[in-house]
């Protein structure tokens, strides 16, 4: 189909956006289209046929928890309704048609677009056994409910990954009375997501409550069965246990826009606005590969409230016709036993910390990053009130001196080193 165009406007006529991906960040950039004030129709595909739910809270409190999950919706029904936003579940993109404007499913539908938003996300990496078993991974319901069977079965859960999905679990499981092994290849969890004084923490807290951590090691070879699997370590030792889960990170879900001219780079390239190089074709959330102030290179942002942020604003960008470019700083957050771990921005190989409130490994304390006169991250554990003021000079492009100007007020007896050469 071709799109009509408005009269004395070359702008094209926007009667029907696809929204690809019922995701937490497909689902906000509907609700940035209606913000926006985009009238016409906007369809939300989804491949699961569970209602659109929250996602994170599969690691966090519904593992914790020791009744039945219960999903939280992103989206209620009538909330749907009331915006004007149908949702189609259980229907896979395999296909994208950027010259007749379709979208192609696995049900052989094609459904006709003027704009298209892809938030098709990632899928979990997984190991394979020498078997040929594919290893479970925790990313949907189903891989809850076989991780808390598998816990009360065989008393004892591995962990291959110590990234925040990993931790998470190992914190949470660990609650069910259950033995855990954490394996990971770098000899600190979470060193380039934290920094060295905070991914210490992060492994004394995880000792503190039992967790075998083997660090510093990488798995090259899983044998056996369920109940009796033996891994293989890169030290030469072999690690014997009743069930395997993996969390090695993740491959963003662009395998079905192959061949559709969309510039593909493990991910959806986008610019600072969040469009791709086709026009009317857009992308955010896990799958889009992005441009920010704020970040070297061009990554992908795997967190949950990127996803949120970023699809509203392409949302509005796409409604309002403009290209405004997306320079919210990113930020995660996790919670691991009793304690939440905050970060805006992104701690970088050359970066220094510097604590500058409280004390690292206490319930409370906050580090500053940057090198060369930069300011690049603040991470903390608690501190909240604290990080509003670290972002907005994140946002603002502020300096490492602005950054310590701000701690300054907070801690007058601050001490600061003099900068390495």
């Amino acid at each position: 189909m071709t799109s009509a165009v408005e009269p004395g406007n070359d702008r094209p006529v926007m009667r029907v956006a696809v929204v690809v991906g019922a995701s937490a960040a497909g689902l906000s950039a509907a609700d940035g289209l209606r913000e926006g004030g985009f009238e016409g129709s906007i369809v939300v595909l989804g491949d699961e046929h569970h209602q659109p739910y929250d996602r994170p809270t599969l690691s966090k409190t519904l593992l914790a928890s020791q009744g039945p999950p219960e999903l939280h919706a992103l989206r209620t029904p009538e909330r749907l309704a009331k915006a004007g936003i149908e949702l189609v579940l259980g229907r896979r993109a395999v296909g994208l048609d950027v010259d007749r404007h379709y979208v192609v499913t696995d049900h052989g539908d094609a459904i006709p677009w003027d704009a298209v938003v892809i938030a098709t996300g990632s899928r979990p990496r997984t190991l394979i056994t020498g078997e040929g078993e594919r290893l479970p991974v925790l990313r949907t319901p189903e891989d809850l409910t076989v991780l808390r069977r598998a816990a009360a079965r065989y008393g004892e859960v591995t962990l291959v990954g110590a990234g925040l999905i990993g931790l998470e679990i190992a914190a949470n499981i660990s609650g069910h009375k259950v033995a855990v092994t954490l394996i990971n290849d770098l000899d600190l969890p979470l060193r380039r997501l934290v920094g060295e004084p905070v991914a210490e923490a992060v492994r004394d807290l995880h000792q503190a409550h039992g967790i075998d951590m083997k660090l510093g090691v990488t798995v090259t070879a899983i044998t056996g069965r369920a109940g009796s699997y033996a891994v293989h370590l890169s030290d030469g030792s072999v690690h014997r246990t009743g069930f395997v889960v993996v969390g090695v990170g993740v491959d963003a879900n662009d395998e079905w826009l192959l061949g559709s001219g969309v510039d593909l780079d493990d991910g959806v390239v986008v610019d600072s606005a969040g469009r791709t190089n086709i026009p009317g074709v857009w992308a955010t959330g896990d799958v889009a590969r992005i441009t920010h102030p704020l970040l070297p290179g061009t990554p992908r942002v795997e967190h949950w409230t990127h996803a949120i942020e970023h699809g509203r604003h392409v949302g509005l960008n796409l409604a309002r016709g403009t290209t405004e470019p997306y320079t919210r700083a990113p930020y995660f957050w996790t919670e691991q036993y009793g304690r939440r771990f905050h970060n805006y921005g992104r701690v970088r190989p050359e970066d220094e910390g510097l604590v500058v409130e409280g004390t690292v490994g206490a319930d409370e304390y906050l580090v500053l990053y940057g090198a060369g006169g930069e300011f690049h991250a603040v991470v903390s554990c608690g501190c909240v009130a604290s990080l509003r003021g670290y972002r907005k000079i994140l946002e603002r492009g502020g300096s490492w001196a602005d950054a310590l100007a701000l701690a300054s007020t907070k801690n007058p007896d601050l001490v600061v080193p003099a900068p390495t050469s």
